[in-house]
């Protein structure tokens, strides 16, 4: 096989791995958007304490101060504390569901995928690096440093498919 079959098949492979990696970085943009999404809920439901404080505060003062007795104002405190603790439960299942979506994303079989995908293409790792840098800029640096080491393998694999064509 001619060296310039050999270097068509490797771009080939790479717009195939950059296509693989784009996939992959787009389900990572969309769990982190999932978890974003989670925790804006999160934050709503956090807002909602205080206010639920304050108008327990504003309701057993007007309670004391039109003497309306111990029965209403046990009913009111039962009834901000069934809506405090239905907050705080609603907190701490998106806290669950927030982790269930982090562990999903931070699985082995994504980061082999990832790994796979570079090891394969000479043009991936230039890929991957543009594409995960777009999604999550917390990855890259790294991504990249994972790009550079597969950046050489494949390197490395081009030069002797060279010296192989020449012999």
């Amino acid at each position: 096989m001619s060296f310039m079959k050999k270097l068509g098949d490797a771009f080939n492979k790479a717009g195939e791995k950059a296509g693989e990696l784009a996939d992959f970085a787009s389900d990572k943009a969309s769990v982190m958007a999932a978890q974003t999404k989670l925790k804006m809920e999160q934050q709503k439901l956090k807002g909602k304490i205080p206010a639920l404080y304050k108008e327990l505060g504003e309701k057993i003062y007007q309670a004391m101060k039109e003497d309306l007795g111990h029965d209403v104002l046990t009913a009111t405190v039962a009834d901000y504390t069934k809506q405090l603790d239905d907050v705080n439960a609603e907190i701490v299942e998106l806290d669950k569901r927030i982790e269930e979506v982090a562990q999903g994303s931070e699985s082995e079989q994504a980061d082999e995928q990832i790994v796979a995908a570079v090891d394969e293409s000479p043009e991936a790792p230039v890929a991957a690096a543009s594409v995960i840098e777009e999604v999550q800029p917390a990855a890259t640096e790294e991504v990249k440093s994972e790009v550079v080491e597969v950046g050489e393998v494949v390197s490395g694999a081009v030069q002797e498919v060279q010296e192989s064509d020449d012999n």
